[in-house]
């Protein structure tokens, strides 16, 4: 089908309104605005398998807006020479290497110029200690069949989530039922013991995942007293004492 006359005339002149149009709704460079946060880090955590930690802050604005930060409400400055900052935001590495303890804290960046100042939000950055179990001591229990036991876990404090598991020292899992469970707080319950209860190596083991950790407690030796036995140590007391 053909065009009508003058129909590509129409279609250049309507194509060079539309950019005319686009080109007006920019906002020239001569405006001046007061600075924005674009973008920002959340909460950020220092994992020991990470190279560096990087906590961002940007912002637009005319004049380019200046950035200052705070650390638990004081002025924070980057006096560290570890600490690497970006030439054109407020985002800052600081790289894993040595004591990285004293970067513990809530920040704030504030983005600012001759108009006005912009504030993110709260950036906390967690420096987790690496859990452990305390060393201890731990006695040899010793009960009669039938009885309930609990053995304590009592699991070291670390960056949640928290998965605890109880094994023997070859990796087992110790086999849990109605007789056996484990509590929230990672305890293990017996409702009554059995001969086939005693050994020498129940272990806890307290995993933290997104610190990659798996920290193992002391085994703990169970000796159970069977009813049988019991009776055998009756019956040879009698004897002697006749």
């Amino acid at each position: 089908m053909e065009r009508p006359p003058g129909a590509n005339g129409a279609v250049l002149s309507l194509l060079s309104l539309l950019l005319h149009l686009a080109s007006a709704s920019d906002i020239p460079l001569s405006v001046q605005q007061v600075p924005t946060i674009t973008k920002q880090s959340k909460e950020q955590v220092a994992f020991p398998f990470d190279e560096y930690f990087q906590i961002e802050c940007e912002a637009k604005g005319n004049p380019e807006p200046r950035f200052t930060w705070t650390k638990d409400g004081k002025p924070f400055d980057f006096s560290d020479p570890r600490i690497i900052a970006s030439n054109n935001s407020g985002t800052f590495r600081i790289p894993n290497e040595g004591q990285i303890a004293h970067f513990q804290g809530k920040y704030r960046c504030f983005a600012s110029n001759k108009l006005g100042v912009a504030m993110s939000e709260e950036i906390e950055f967690i420096v987790p200690n690496v859990p452990k179990f305390p060393k201890e001591k731990i006695e040899p229990l010793e009960v009669e069949e039938g009885d309930p036991l609990v053995l304590p876990c009592n699991p070291p404090m670390g960056l949640p989530p928290l998965h605890i598991y109880w094994m023997n020292i070859e990796l087992q899992h110790i086999q849990q039922s109605e007789r056996v469970s484990m509590s929230q707080a990672g305890d293990l319950y017996f409702a009554n013991v059995e001969e086939h209860d005693s050994r020498n190596d129940y272990c806890c083991f307290a995993a933290f995942p997104r610190l990659r950790t798996i920290v193992q407690k002391m085994p703990m030796k169970l000796t159970v007293n069977s009813c049988k036995s019991r009776r055998r140590a009756l019956r040879q007391e009698r004897c002697t004492q006749t």
